[in-house]
């Protein structure tokens, strides 16, 4: 007995995704994926053959895209605790203390600046100042710079502010404190020189006047986003006048913008 030819002996009917292919009655599920129901008669000669589909999945990633950082692995704002470069401008107000007659009020006067601030929570800061600053002073006609000149008699008392101009340079160690608003607090040194004195009722020039100071500072200040607020507490820590035991206390407050 020859074996049937399957394309002419063969009825079979094929449910599923087997193409043309015949065998002996089976129900059954392949390993290829495909399930089908074959009815035929006789025996197979040939393997069956299989229609497979193949899916293929295609991952795609952007990796040219930064994405905006708004905190970093702490949770901190990201500009929060940076190093930036700044500047500010405000006005300040200042007195003298130690004087033989005394004026406590203060005087307004005003400073701008540039500043260079380093990151991380302990950090450094230096930048440079000019400044414009007035006080009060009170002294006898004995007292006057030039006695010659007729301003006061002998004995009078002469009052009047001093306008001195400074250059200077004001460094400070400080902490970051949270990220909420970036709080700052700072303490430092300045390094303060003369530059001009404006026209007094006392005739004093700059030969009256101590040209290099150095003054403490305490300060603390927020970050509004690139806006910066800042308070300064200027502690003279030299006289003002060479033959007096003058100083000044000062208070300043400054508007920035660091970028």
């Amino acid at each position: 007995m020859s074996s049937p030819t399957n394309n002419a002996n063969t009825t079979g009917t094929m449910s599923g995704t087997e193409s043309m292919g015949t065998g002996t009655t089976s129900n059954g599920t392949y390993s290829s994926g495909s399930t089908g129901n074959t009815t035929g008669t006789g025996a197979m000669n040939s393997a069956p053959t299989y229609n497979a589909t193949t899916t293929t999945t295609t991952t795609t990633s952007d990796y040219g895209t930064t994405p905006t950082r708004t905190r970093d692995a702490n949770g901190n704002r990201a500009w929060g605790k940076d190093g930036k470069f700044g500047v500010y401008a405000g006005l300040n107000f200042s007195r003298f203390v130690n004087e033989p007659i005394p004026d406590d009020a203060y005087r307004t006067g005003w400073q701008a600046g540039i500043y260079g601030r380093s990151g991380g929570t302990i950090f450094g800061q230096i930048g440079l100042e000019y400044r414009n600053s007035t006080s009060n002073l009170v002294r006898s006609g004995s007292a006057i710079g030039n006695p010659t000149s007729g301003t006061a008699a002998s004995g009078a008392e002469t009052r009047g502010k001093i306008d001195q101009h400074f250059l200077a340079i004001p460094a400070y160690v400080g902490a970051r404190i949270g990220a909420l608003a970036g709080l700052r607090l700072q303490a430092g040194l300045e390094l303060s020189s003369l530059v001009s004195i404006g026209n007094n009722a006392f005739n004093l020039d700059r030969a009256d006047l101590n040209r290099t100071i150095l003054n403490g500072l305490l300060g603390a200040g927020i970050n509004l986003g690139p806006v910066t607020l800042d308070a300064v507490y200027n502690h003279g820590l030299q006289n003002v006048f060479d033959d007096a035991d003058t100083k000044r206390r000062m208070w300043a407050f400054n508007v920035g913008f660091r970028f």
